[in-house]
């Protein structure tokens, strides 16, 4: 997997008392099933929220590779060039 960058976040709700990371991930996929397949790995493991992903693996314009329980994101029609995929919604809870 090539130019996978890894940032936490750290937000503040408006009292102030709450603390919540957000784990992003921006990674480019080359078109790779490979590629894709590791990245689920990684974020199973390290907990990852949010994933950036251009050049995600597809088919038929369509993309693949990815569990139904994500929120995937994207623009325009047909072949898809970038996605952004919300892998949890615990962090909408607040």
């Amino acid at each position: 997997m090539a130019d996978c960058q890894n940032s936490n976040v750290k937000q503040k709700a408006r009292s102030g008392k709450l603390e919540k990371w957000l784990n992003c991930v921006q990674i480019n996929l080359q078109h790779s099933r490979l590629a894709t397949d590791n990245l689920l790995k990684i974020t199973e493991e390290e907990g990852t929220d949010i994933l950036c992903i251009p050049e995600q693996y597809m088919i038929r314009n369509k993309i693949v590779g990815l569990p139904q329980s994500y929120k995937v994101f994207t623009s325009g029609e047909g072949r898809k060039w970038a996605a952004k995929s919300l892998t949890t919604n615990k962090w909408t809870q607040y």
